[in-house]
């Protein structure tokens, strides 16, 4: 027994059902059910159009069905598609999925429930990340020439993990790309290095040679990245070539710089303290910022939380907890001026005298006799206007798109705009600030004729240290030789300490021994154009010798990618002339992108721009790696600790790789969704009819 038309269709459109084989019996609530099926009604109808005896008008309007059914069907499609790439966007649990489309279903959306549980979301973010690793190796298999950036960490499941980046130039432009977040058997050099290799492989055929497009890699300066005996960068050498270059994070290596300069700055580790002890009043004890927000009321201050400075700490994070603490903000109605500074005063006045636990109390009275003295009060506001301008700096390091020669030069301004600290208070800044506020003061009680003054900072009394004698006429350096001894000395520590970690980049020795691939390094500043000559006799010669260093350090990758090494260095005196003629006012992204994307100059100068995209590529900053663990330990929290290493991978490809909600196309991984699995999609399914 049959049916008839189902019998006809085959199971591909009456499914795997008796009623499309044989059965010697069936129930009549089957029967009843089968009749009213989808699945009955359209091979029904199939079968009416083939045995029909009109013109094919049957045959049209089934088509026309069929055509409307799977346009309705991807639309359907789309619309989960899309609420699951939202989740992953912004890093929810999968379990929302199912009452998102609820809610869709509640707002009139007609939307089947099938596939809408969190298994299925999981399957949906895993089809649309592969869809945009495709895109990665799209775009890795075609650029000639490759950085790779690597970080490891340790996520909330107590997991080794790496994480890998890659940078590459699209359209002229330097490009970082997630490659793999991979899970390391071992955190030892070598199971970062298989961990690294396996991230790639993870792309497909189509990038089995990236190894030997890599002139560079990135890290931290840890040892198992970057020893020199047995790091990761040792071990890829040993496998790639000699010409790779370790390159550690400017990032980090300016905040070493800052670290080291501490040592020989103590005032610079009595702020930190300072800084450290307001913090931990307040982080640790409600009752302590609940009054200090009430003191910040009644005296019209806006009160914000103090900043942390240990620990794990871009510079960045440091200025700001400074900035917080000295901010200004004026009184209504009057010319007086009060802060933050003030109400932290008189808070820790009050635990001082009342507080009854001995430890708060003689914390709360060192940091107001702290903050009673001139001398470190000045310093503050010197420590402000330094890491202000380094921690520009810094920001601009942690940029994705920052390249070799913009950082080079800014980190010459940034030296010369330290230097000029020790000398003078910054123009505008926050040290010239105070010290334009200590003679005002003098001027209004001489006026007042005030014998003795006692100077006050926002309300609080500076009763020891040099505020007098910076309230005096004449440059600090002569006022304030106890402030000005401390500035020089911070001031030498931290160029001493910038010369010494940034050697490579500012053209110095390195210790006396200056590698092959440190001296790579510091020939690409003949590409810089704001150091080259002034005059066009003097630039003739210029560079040459470091040209020449280049192509022959990097002749295996430069040959393997058609470069002419001999034709190279005819276009580099071609290359020096244009630029110094019509390019030099252009900026160093849009000198080089127009010279790589635009003709004539892609094609004429199209050998020496081969060492302009190694430079290009060149992975200054590691900061995106950082990032990357920032968005896993969002999405790897408390209650998702078991989510398995591959789903995490796929969420912060979405995360940082995918576009915009708005612009995110979906019809991509719907169609490689449809096709993949070993069973067919059913995205139409229905449960049987409910009994009449």
């Amino acid at each position: 027994m049959h049916c008839i038309h189902c019998k006809t269709c085959g199971t591909e459109f009456a499914g795997n059902t008796a009623f499309a084989t044989e059965s010697t019996h069936f129930k009549r609530e089957s029967l009843v059910k089968h009749g009213e099926s989808a699945k009955h009604k359209k091979c029904r109808d199939k079968c009416v159009a083939k045995t029909s005896v009109s013109s094919g008008s049957i045959v049209k309007a089934f088509n026309r069905q069929d055509t409307a059914s799977r346009s309705a069907q991807l639309a359907e499609l789309n619309v989960k598609f899309n609420t699951a790439y939202t989740i992953a966007k912004e890093e929810l649990a999968f379990t929302k999925f199912k009452p998102m489309l609820q809610l869709m279903k509640k707002n009139g959306i007609a939307i089947n429930m099938t596939y809408a549980n969190d298994k299925s979301c999981a399957n949906i973010i895993g089809v649309i990340a592969d869809t945009i690793r495709e895109n990665t190796a799209v775009k890795v298999s075609s650029a000639q020439y490759i950085s790779f950036m690597i970080d490891g960490d340790t996520d909330l499941s107590v997991k080794e993990c790496v994480i890998v980046y890659v940078r590459i130039l699209l359209d002229g432009q330097p490009t970082t790309i997630l490659i793999g977040h991979v899970e390391v058997e071992h955190a030892n050099a070598d199971g970062i290095y298989a961990a690294s290799k396996s991230a790639f492989a993870g792309l497909g055929d189509s990038c089995h040679n990236w190894m030997q497009k890599t002139v560079a890699m990135g890290a931290n300066g840890a040892a198992v990245n970057l020893g020199k005996k047995g790091g990761v960068s040792v071990k890829l050498q040993e496998e790639a070539g000699k010409h790779i270059i370790p390159f550690h994070c400017m990032p980090h290596r300016l905040e070493l710089a800052l670290l080291s300069a501490q040592k020989d700055s103590p005032w610079v580790g009595n702020v930190y303290n300072l800084l450290h002890l307001i913090w931990k009043t307040y982080h640790f004890s409600s009752k302590s910022r609940r009054e200090l927000k009430r003191l910040g009321v009644e005296l019209g201050v806006s009160v914000n939380n103090p900043g942390g400075v240990k620990g794990t700490r871009w510079l960045p994070h440091v200025s700001r907890a400074l900035d917080v603490l000295l901010k200004q903000e004026k009184k209504e109605g009057t010319l007086e001026d009060s802060g933050q500074y003030t109400a932290v005063y008189a808070h820790m006045d009050h635990l001082a005298a009342s507080s009854t636990n001995a430890d708060i109390a003689g914390r709360a009275k060192h940091i107001k006799e702290t903050m009673e003295d001139g001398s470190f009060l000045a310093f503050c506001h010197f420590l402000a206007d330094l890491f202000s301008a380094i921690s520009k700096y810094s920001l601009l390091l942690q940029r994705n798109d920052v390249i070799l020669p913009q950082a080079v030069s800014s980190l010459r301004n940034l030296i010369l705009n330290v230097e000029a600290m020790a000398v003078r208070p910054c123009p505008g800044g926050k040290l010239a600030s105070f010290h334009a506020a200590m003679k005002t003061q003098r001027d209004a009680r001489e006026q007042e004729q005030e014998m003795q003054p006692q100077f006050m900072f926002r309300g609080v009394p500076l009763r020891k240290g040099e505020a007098e004698n910076m309230a005096k006429d004449g440059p600090i350096s002569q006022t304030a030789p106890r402030l000005q001894k401390q500035i020089e000395t911070t001031v030498a520590a931290i160029v001493k300490q910038l010369h010494l970690r940034f050697s490579s980049l500012l053209c110095q020795e390195e210790h006396g021994m200056d590698t092959s691939v440190t001296k790579a390094v510091k020939c690409f500043h003949v590409f810089n154009h704001d150091v080259w000559p002034e005059t066009a006799e003097e630039l003739v010669d210029y560079g040459i010798e470091e040209v020449t260093f280049l192509l022959d350090h990097f002749q295996y990758v430069l040959e393997r990618n058609g470069c002419d090494c001999a034709l190279a260095m005819e276009e580099f005196q071609t290359l020096k002339t244009l630029v110094f003629m019509s390019f030099k006012d252009k900026s160093y992204h849009r000198l080089w992108e127009v010279l790589l994307t635009k003709e004539p100059y892609s094609s004429d100068l199209q050998n020496i721009l081969h060492l302009v995209k190694i430079m290009l590529v060149l992975p200054v900053s590691s900061a995106q790696c950082e990032r990357g663990f920032s968005i896993q330990k969002r999405i790897k929290s408390d209650i998702r600790s078991s989510l398995h290493p591959n789903s995490v991978e796929d969420l912060i490809r979405i995360s940082v790789e995918g576009p915009p909600l708005e612009a995110f196309d979906a019809s991509a991984s719907v169609k490689r969704w449809m096709s993949e699995g070993q069973r067919a999609k059913r995205p139409n399914f229905k449960s049987w009819p409910q009994d009449m």
